[in-house]
C-alpha cells in the first residue's frame, strides 16, 4: 500500500461530479481507502501546501466568486487531505536536483556555457524557460522526499522528462484515465 500526493487538477476532478474524469478519480479513490488484506493499512492522501496556494490564488482571482462554492471546497479539501506537506531541506535538495537536470538536458542553450552558468545562480532560468510550471517540480520534489506516490495527469513535456529521469525516486499514478 502506498500514501499519495495529490496535485491540483485531481483534487479537482475528485471533488466536481460534473467533470469529465470525477468517476475516474472517484473510483481510484475508493480502491486506494481499501484496508491492506494482509496488513489492514488504509492509503493516506496528503496536499502540498504548493498545491493549497495555488487553489486560494484561483479562488482570489476568479472573476465572479462564488464564496460558499469555495469555502465548501476548500472544507471538502482540508477534510479528504488533512494533512498539508510543508517544504523542507529534503525537498529542497529534490527540486534542486530535479531542477538542475532540467536546465542542463532541457535549459535555454544560451545559458549553458560555463561562463553564463555562474549567472544562472543570479539570474536563473523560469519555468516558462524549461518548459515547465515550477510549482510542478517543487510539488514532484515533496512526492519524492516524503516517499508518496504523485498522482497527476500532467505527464507531458518537460514534466514527463522529470518523471522519467527521476523514477526511481519518484512514482507517479494518472487517476484521470
Amino acid at each position: 500500500m502506498a500514501d499519495y500526493l495529490l496535485d491540483t487538477n485531481t483534487i479537482s476532478y475528485w471533488y466536481n461530479p460534473n467533470c469529465p474524469q470525477h468517476a475516474n478519480v472517484l473510483a481510484r479513490v475508493s480502491a486506494a481507502r481499501q484496508p491492506d488484506r494482509q496488513t489492514g493499512y488504509v492509503s493516506r492522501f496528503f496536499v502540498s501546501v504548493i498545491t493549497l496556494g495555488e487553489i486560494e490564488y484561483g479562488h482570489r482571482v476568479t472573476p465572479n466568486p462564488n464564496a460558499a462554492a469555495q469555502a465548501a471546497y476548500a472544507k471538502f479539501v482540508n477534510q479528504q487531505c488533512p494533512v498539508p506537506l510543508d517544504i523542507t531541506k529534503n525537498v529542497a535538495q529534490d527540486y534542486g536536483a530535479m531542477k538542475a537536470w532540467l536546465f542542463s538536458n532541457c535549459g535555454p542553450k544560451q545559458k549553458k556555457s560555463n561562463a553564463k552558468r555562474a549567472e544562472e545562480l543570479v539570474n536563473p532560468s523560469t519555468g516558462k524557460e524549461l518548459g515547465i510550471d515550477e510549482n510542478d517540480i517543487w510539488i514532484a520534489a515533496q512526492a519524492a522526499a516524503y516517499n508518496l506516490v504523485l498522482v497527476t495527469n500532467d505527464s507531458r513535456g518537460n514534466f514527463g522528462k522529470i518523471i522519467a529521469q527521476f523514477a526511481r525516486t519518484l512514482t507517479v499514478e494518472n487517476w484521470a484515465k
